[in-house]
This record gives structure tokens, sequence and C-alpha cells, in this order.
């Protein structure tokens, strides 16, 4: 007989009370205001023979950077550091909880003195002091949840919630497709998307002894970046979804899982396209701010609701099937797949590029637009030193059974294709596949079609692995979930 299920839950605000570096896009930003809170939430399962902590961020990746200083100062009898992993909701209107990485260690270890210097205020939190500040909550918000264990129950529902819209149009350009990310389909030569999206909504539910709903994973396939580009702080519309559910269903844990999705974003390119031809130019680029002629909290609303609805018809099932002993089994290893390389001649004509960058501002700063131009050409630079080093990319998996559902993470953010065919062929009937998780960070991982229709996201500067080391991560991925049943 399987062992009781224990399950304890917490939630922390992360929200900075001083202006912080914002994360996701390639220019600087620090924030102006705060929108709404970002949270952390946490939810502990063990039965006394497995365990397995999961750790929801409102940020765009997970800390790496942090992640060995929490793991280590983690001290509460009976939890294994090991079993603890990380994933965020992928918001770009959330802190870098450091430095401003994107600037600091991609830039400028190439550009130097070259690149330009944000302005910052004078009360900026960052660095050590944001880092601290991070990493404490962090351990308290685990070691809160794990001492909350109790008995109760778990269940599972799936339903569907249209938030996903593919991001990457194609349009006919000299006789062949060429893919656009945030391209704006009012063109005339718009001919479609490169691939389509996934409207799943997977669900897993908790009661306490008394038969009291006590929290909910929800796993959605889209990043949560409605208000990517602008500089307040928000949650987006996963603030809007958990009000929803809260006002439905009570004061209880909403844990969000961000399915794979690297190339989805939570806007419909068809609908908003001829209103935006110019700005979607301006989106595309990272450049600077722009604003999209749309409302951006009705958009929040809107899939929050759509998400609440999804999570009640889930509930409404998912109670009368609850269960206190069921199959918990977990697996956790190191994964490596193929590292995605690149030709030297595509190199040296990078190195020349950013020569003739450098010649032009030398002894000068350049512009930010410039700096930010120099993306690609930085990213073959770095990744032509990376592979003179192993072609081989390794980071941690973890992989998780919880009665017929299988709970699978990676690093990426992973294009929907590969989630296809793990949940098609996976033995459970359910199949939870978790992006921007593992505690690691691998960039995107583009499909075949991706990588030919080109454009951000399927190049080499933004992929560590390309579409061999996919079939790899299916496949492994694959074995391990089965392995299991």
């Amino acid at each position: 007989m399987n062992a009781p299920i224990k399950i304890g839950w917490a939630q922390t605000d992360i929200t900075p009370d001083r202006p912080v570096y914002v994360i996701g896009q390639l220019y600087s930003r620090i924030s102006s205001y705060v929108h709404d809170p970002l949270t952390a939430t946490c939810l502990a399962l063990d039965n006394g023979e497995s365990q397995m902590t999961l750790v929801s961020l409102d940020m765009a990746s997970v800390p790496t950077e942090h992640i060995p200083q929490i793991l280590s100062r983690l001290h509460a009898d009976g939890l294994d550091p090991s079993r603890v992993v990380f994933n965020a909701i992928h918001t770009h209107n959330s802190s870098m909880y450091g430095a401003n990485v994107t600037l600091e260690e991609f830039f400028k270890s190439v550009l130097g003195d070259l690149c330009p210097e944000p302005e910052e205020p004078e009360n900026i939190l960052k660095g050590e002091e944001l880092s601290e500040f991070f990493v404490e909550k962090m351990v308290a918000l685990i070691e809160d949840a794990w001492a909350a264990r109790a008995p109760g129950s778990v269940a599972l529902a799936h339903d569907y919630a249209a938030v996903a819209f593919c991001r990457r149009p194609q349009f006919l350009v000299d006789g062949r497709k060429e893919t656009r990310m945030y391209g704006a389909c009012s063109a005339k030569n718009f001919l479609g998307f490169e691939d389509c999206s996934d409207h799943a909504a997977d669900m897993l539910y908790t009661w306490d002894a008394q038969g009291r709903l006590t929290g909910v994973a929800v796993c959605i396939p889209c990043p949560a970046q409605v208000y990517e580009l602008h500089d307040f702080l928000s949650a987006d519309y996963w603030g809007e979804a958990r009000a929803f559910i809260r006002e439905a269903l009570g004061d209880l844990y909403i844990l969000p899982l961000c399915g794979a999705a690297g190339d989805q974003n939570p806007l419909d390119l068809v609908r908003i396209s001829k209103d935006n031809v110019e700005e979607l130019k301006i989106w595309n680029a990272q450049e600077t701010a722009v604003w999209r002629n749309f409302d951006m909290l009705q958009e929040c609303r809107d899939i929050g609701m759509r998400i609440r609805d999804a999570v009640l018809r889930g509930h409404e099932k998912a109670r009368n099937y609850r269960e206190t002993r069921p199959v918990f089994r977990v697996s956790a290893f190191e994964m490596d797949v193929a590292l995605r390389t690149v030709d030297e001649a595509d190199v040296l004509a990078a190195q020349a590029r950013i020569d003739a960058i450098k010649a032009k501002y030398a002894g000068s700063k350049m512009p930010e637009g410039e700096m930010v131009r120099c993306f690609e050409d930085i990213g073959y630079l770095n990744r032509w030193k990376l592979q003179r080093q192993s072609t081989r990319f390794r980071f941690p998996v973890f992989v998780f059974r919880l009665s017929g559902a299988a709970f699978a993470t990676n690093p990426f953010e992973l294009y929907v294709d590969y989630s296809f065919r793990m949940k098609a062929r996976c033995k459970a009937r359910q199949a939870f596949i978790i992006q921007l998780s593992s505690n690691a960070k691998g960039g995107y991982l583009p499909t075949r079609a991706a990588v030919e229709g080109g454009s951000y996201g399927s190049k080499p500067v933004s992929t560590t692995v390309g579409p061999e080391g996919g079939d790899e991560l299916v496949e492994k991925t694959l074995a391990a979930m089965d392995a299991l049943f």
C-alpha cells in the first residue's frame, strides 16, 4: 500500500520596496512603480519515502546564481535540498534580484567600457543587498512550506484555457518562408504561423485532512508577458488569475507552472496587428519601450478569467477523485544533450562586425540601441568559446509521478512541439511539462522549422541547444517518466 501523502504550502511577497533593474528585455529598465505584487509560492510533497518541493517565482527565469546559496542554508529536519526545484512564470516585469546581468555579464563581456551606463536613482536596490533580500525570502519560504506539511489528499484535472498564441508569424519573402517574431500579420505577404498552440490547463489540487481545499498547481503553456515592454513591476496575467481564482474558491495557495511555450505569447497577433504595425517593429527590436494600441489590463483580466474558469471546471471533476495515498515516486538526475554549435566562418564575421563597432565608438559610449544590435554577434563569440570546452550541455532534471500524472522539468523556453511529443507518447495519463525549471538556464529550444525560419528565439545567441538536442531531451525525458510507471 502507498504511504499517506503530506502536503505543505507557503507563500511570500518578493516585491522590492525600492527601484530595481527589471529583467526580460535587451535594453536596461529600472522599475518606476509596482503595478501589482510579486510573489513566490512553495508546495512541499512528502510521504516518508519520496519528497518533492516546488517553488514558483514571479520572475523571468530561475535565479541560478542564487540557488546554491539558498539550498546550502536549508536546515529543516528531513528536508532534502536536492529535491527542491524552482520554476518561473516568465514575466518580463520582475526584478533581477542582483546585478543587471544582461548589461554587466553579456554586453560588457565583449564591448566593455563602450557600453552606456544607465542612469540609476540614488535609492536603487541592487547587488549583494538585493541578492540577500531574495535568498532570505526563499529560505524562509521553503522551510515554512516544509514545516506546514500535514496529512491531506490530492487530485488531478485536465481542462483547457485559451491563453497562448504563436508569436512567430511567417511571411513570403523572395519566394521563401521567413519567420518574424512579433511580425505584423496584417502585411500582404503574411502566410500563417510557424507552429500551433497548446491550450491545455493541467491542474493538481490539494485538500487538508478535513476536506478543505488548500491549494492548486496550474500549468499553463504560456509566458506571462502582456506587460513586457514597460518598466513597472507585475506578475502580469497571473496577478489577475490568482485574484479571480481566490474570489471563486477562497483564500487558497496557487502555484503557477509555465508549460512548454518557447514560441508562444499571450496576445493574438492576428487581432492586434492592424493597429500596431509600427509598434510591433519596435517590440521585436527590444531596444526601447513601446506603447501598443490595446488595453493591457483588460487583456490580463480576460486571461485571468479564462484560467479561473478552467480551474473551476477542473475542481468540479477533481474533488470526486481525492487520494490520500497516491503513488508518489521521484527521479532526479543530470541530463546532457547536444550543444548547438556555430561555424568558425560565422564567428569570424561576427568578430569583424564587433571590431568595426568598437572602432567607431573608440573612446566614447555607444548608444544603447547600437549596443543591443550587437546582441547576435556577441552570441556567436560566446558560443565559440563554449563549444571549444564541450559540445554537450548538462543540466539537472526533476521527474516525478503523482497518481496517474507525470511531472517533468526542463531549463529551456521549450517550443510547444516538443511538449506535444512527450505528452502524447508517455505512459502517464496526464503530463505536466514544466519549462524554465530544473534549476538551470538553457535559453530557447527551437524546432527545425524555427531554425529554418529564423528570427529571435531560433538563432544561436538565444539558443543553447538546437533541434538535435531537442530530440534527445524528448527521448530521455520520456524514458525517465515511463520508468516511474
